[in-house]
C-alpha cells in the first residue's frame, strides 16, 4: 500500500503522498493494507491510536482504534473532550494556503449527544464556500472498552463537496485524534508549528487508486 513513501525525513514528510485501496464492502476495511502509517517521531507525539482508511465509488471509509481509556465528550468545544477530526481537500489544491469551498472539517465523537456522533465545522471565507452537511448524512458507529475505544466512519459523496472520482482520483487529507486534557496525535502535521484546519496545502495527498 505504501510502497510509493521513499526514505521520509524530517524536511520534507509534509509533502506526503501515498495511496488506498478501493474497497467493495466495510468488512474488508479492517486489514493491514488498509493501515495508515505514523510518523510520530517526527511530530514529537505519543502514538495511541491506528487509523484505517479506504474508499468506494460511494465515498470515503475511516476505522480509528484508539487505545486509550475514553474520557467525555464536548459536542461544541470538541477539543476539550474525546474526538476525531477529519479533513479533507476534495480538490487537493495544494497550491492554496486557505481553505477553499472544496475543504472539509469534520468532527466524530465516540457518543452520541442528541441523536448525533459527528458534524462538519469548516470555517470558510464567506465568498467561497459549501452548504454545510446535514449531520445525519454521517453513518458512525463506536464502541467504548475500559481502556479504548473505536470510530467506524463513513463519509458518503453527498457531504464531500467536489468529490468526484471520474474527474480525478486524489485528495488531500489530515486527521487529528483529541483525548480529554491529553495530548493529541495527528497524520502528518505538527501542531506545534502549524494549524491544520488553516493549512489545507500541508494536508497530505491521497491517491485513490482503483
Amino acid at each position: 500500500m505504501f510502497d510509493n513513501i521513499s526514505s521520509i525525513k524530517a524536511l520534507n514528510f509534509l509533502d506526503l503522498k501515498i495511496s488506498v485501496n478501493k474497497i467493495t464492502s466495510l468488512s474488508m476495511l479492517i486489514n493491514k493494507n488498509n493501515l495508515l502509517p505514523s510518523f510520530e517521531k517526527f511530530l514529537n507525539q505519543e502514538k495511541f491510536a491506528d487509523v484505517y482508511m479506504a474508499f468506494s465509488k460511494d465515498g470515503i471509509y475511516f476505522y480509528f482504534e484508539v487505545s486509550h481509556p475514553f474520557s467525555k465528550i464536548n459536542f461544541e468545544e470538541y477539543r476539550r473532550g474525546d474526538s476525531v477530526e477529519i479533513f479533507i481537500d476534495t480538490r487537493s489544491l495544494k497550491t492554496q494556503g486557505y481553505i477553499t469551498k472544496f475543504c472539509h472539517h469534520f468532527v466524530f465523537f465516540p457518543e452520541e449527544k442528541k441523536g448525533h456522533q459527528a458534524k462538519e465545522v469548516t470555517k470558510f471565507r464567506i465568498d467561497d464556500m459549501h452548504k454545510i452537511a446535514d449531520p445525519n448524512d454521517f453513518i458512525v458507529s463506536s464502541k467504548i472498552k475500559p481502556q479504548s475505544y473505536f470510530i467506524e466512519a463513513f463519509l458518503p459523496n453527498k457531504v464531500l463537496f467536489g468529490f468526484n472520482l471520474n474527474e480525478r482520483n486524489n485528495i488531500s487529507f489530515c486527521y487529528r485524534i483529541n483525548r480529554y486534557l491529553q495530548p493529541a496525535q495527528t497524520f502528518n502535521i505538527s501542531l506545534d508549528e502549524h494549524i491544520i484546519e488553516k493549512s489545507p496545502h500541508l494536508w497530505a495527498e491521497i491517491s485513490l487508486k482503483d
